[in-house]
């Protein structure tokens, strides 16, 4: 019997044993799926906030590309009607050229070139600008100007010139003359 005794005693060794294995082995496959449950969380809110940060950075860059394109589209139509404006401009110069008020203007603008430049000036002038230019006590060197109205004048000496055709007043003038067109005086 004392075998017996001692197998049985064995057998519930084993059986203590198994039963501490089994509850350490539940107790860690617990510790194991509560730790891949926190893993599993935090990856999945590492990966919620980066997707939400690239959403934003992609949310940002269309809408600057967005409001980059509304800009240049405002600027192209703002230069396309400055550039309809100034031809009206430009039109409505040369049909003053043609006016008899121009004759006027014509006459202020020798006497400005010539307090300017000393009198007499010599004058490079449209062809229909020649006979009045010379009425005003101008020298007319050329009559082949190719301009909308005004003259070039030049000193008696020819040292000092000065540009008052319509194209270079609105040249040197241009932002103002924008400026007006757009309303931004």
């Amino acid at each position: 019997m004392a075998a017996e005794a001692l197998l049985g005693e064995v057998e519930e060794k084993c059986r203590m044993t198994i039963k501490a294995l089994e509850s350490e082995y539940l107790a860690k496959k617990e510790e194991v799926a509560r730790r891949a449950a926190e893993q599993k969380s935090y990856i999945q809110e590492t990966g919620r906030k980066e997707a939400e940060a690239a959403a934003q950075r992609e949310k940002a860059r269309i809408e600057g590309a967005a409001k980059l394109q509304a800009k240049k589209m405002i600027f192209e139509a703002t230069e396309k009607g400055l550039e309809s404006n100034l031809a009206a401009l430009r039109q409505v110069l040369a049909d003053y050229a043609e006016s008899k008020d121009y004759q006027n203007m014509l006459a202020k603008m020798a006497s400005y070139a010539e307090k300017k430049l000393g009198a007499p000036i010599g004058v490079e002038c449209r062809p229909s600008d020649a006979a009045a230019l010379k009425k005003l006590g101008a020298k007319v060197t050329s009559s082949d100007l190719s301009s909308i109205g005004g003259f070039r004048a030049a000193s008696k000496d020819g040292n000092l010139a000065l540009d008052l055709t319509f194209e270079e007043l609105l040249r040197t003038h241009d932002e103002d003359v924008r400026a007006a067109i757009l309303g931004t005086e």
